[in-house]
C-alpha cells in the first residue's frame, strides 16, 4: 500500500491516500526512511532453493509443503518466509479448478488476466516482476505513442518505444528490447503486469505471452492504482519532459525521449538508498 502512495502522492494529498488505502501517516513516513538494501547472499540461496524445489515438484508443493522438504534436506526456513518468497518469485502451486463452459463479459472482450501483482511493488530478485503502460504525447499537433517496461527491483526502464500507432507491435517490440537487454532467452517466471488496455487483451498479446512464456498479470477494471508505479513514471516524464527538451519536435522526439531515459537510469532515488537504478543493479552482480 505504501507503494501505492510513494507513487502517488505527485498528484494527491498524503492524508487523503492513506486514509483511502486504510493505513496511518505515521506508518506511511516510516516506511519512506527505510531505504532499500540489496538481499544478502544468505537470502540469495534461500530464494534459489525454494524456486529449485517448486520447479522439482513440477509446481504441485505449496509453501508449507516446501518449508518441510527443505527442513527434511537440511535448510531451516519457515512456510510463511517460504510463501513470501513465491509470491514474490511468482510462483504458484498448482490448483485444480472446476471446469465450465460459461463465457464472462471479460473474455468475449478479450484475453483479461488475474491480478498477480496485486499492488506488491517490491521485487526480491531482478526479472521477478516488470510493470508495463503506454501513454501519448502530441508534438507540432502529431500523436506519438510511448510504451515503457520497468523493472520493479531497481526501478529501471529496460523497455521503451515510441510509435505513430498504438498496435501490438509496439508492446511487442518493448517487451523484446527488455528481454535482450536482461539477456533472458526466455521469460519464463517473470510477471509482467499493465491494464486491460485493448492491446494487452489482445490475441496477439496472448500469443507473445505464449512464445516468450511470461506471466501476464493485469490491473482492475479502470484502477491506475494497481500499476501505481508504471503510472507516476509517465505521470513524471510529461512533467519535465518539456522542461527537459523545451524545443522538441516531430523529428526529434523519440532521440529526445531516449536521452531522457538514460537520465532517469543514472537519477538516485531514495528508495534504492540514494543510488541510481543502473548502480543498484550493479551492485546486484557484483553480489552474486
Amino acid at each position: 500500500m505504501y507503494e501505492a502512495i510513494e507513487y502517488l502522492r505527485k498528484d494527491y494529498i498524503v492524508e487523503r491516500l492513506c486514509a483511502v488505502l486504510g493505513v496511518s501517516k505515521s506508518g506511511y513516513y516510516a516506511y519512506r526512511n527505510r531505504p532499500k538494501s540489496p538481499p544478502s547472499k544468505e537470502e540469495i540461496e534461500k530464494v534459489e532453493k525454494v524456486r529449485k524445489e517448486f520447479f522439482k515438484q513440477k509446481g504441485t508443493f505449496g509453501s508449507k509443503r516446501i518449508a518441510k522438504e527443505l527442513k527434511a534436506n537440511g535448510t531451516i526456513i519457515n512456510h510463511k518466509k517460504v510463501a513470501k518468497i513465491m509470491a514474490e518469485s511468482n510462483l504458484r502451486a498448482v490448483v485444480r479448478r472446476k471446469k465450465s463452459t460459461k463465457v464472462t463479459k471479460e473474455q468475449s472482450a478479450g484475453y483479461v488476466y488475474e491480478n498477480g501483482l496485486n499492488r506488491q511493488f517490491d521485487a526480491l530478485l531482478p526479472n521477478q516482476k516488470w510493470v508495463t503502460d503506454k501513454t501519448e504525447i502530441s508534438i507540432d499537433n502529431q500523436k506519438f505513442y510511448i510504451s515503457s517496461l520497468m523493472d520493479l527491483y531497481n526501478r529501471e526502464v529496460i523497455g521503451f518505444e515510441v510509435s505513430t500507432s498504438p498496435n501490438t507491435d509496439l508492446i511487442r517490440e518493448t517487451i523484446q528490447n527488455a528481454r535482450k537487454k536482461r539477456k533472458l532467452k526466455s521469460l519464463e517466471n517473470v510477471l509482467i503486469h499493465s491494464d486491460q488496455g485493448s492491446v494487452y487483451r489482445s490475441f496477439e498479446y496472448h500469443k507473445l505471452m505464449k512464445q516468450l512464456k511470461f506471466t501476464p498479470s493485469m490491473s482492475r477494471k479502470a484502477n491506475c492504482w494497481d500499476n501505481a508505479v508504471i503510472e507516476s513514471f509517465f505521470s513524471q516524464l510529461k512533467t519535465e519532459f518539456p522542461h527537459f527538451y523545451p524545443n522538441t519536435t516531430a523529428g526529434t522526439i523519440e532521440r529526445n525521449l531516449r536521452k531522457y531515459i538514460r537520465y532517469n537510469k543514472k537519477r538516485i532515488q531514495k528508495k534504492l538508498g540514494y543510488v541510481s537504478p543502473s548502480k543498484f543493479y550493479s551492485q546486484f552482480k557484483k553480489a552474486v
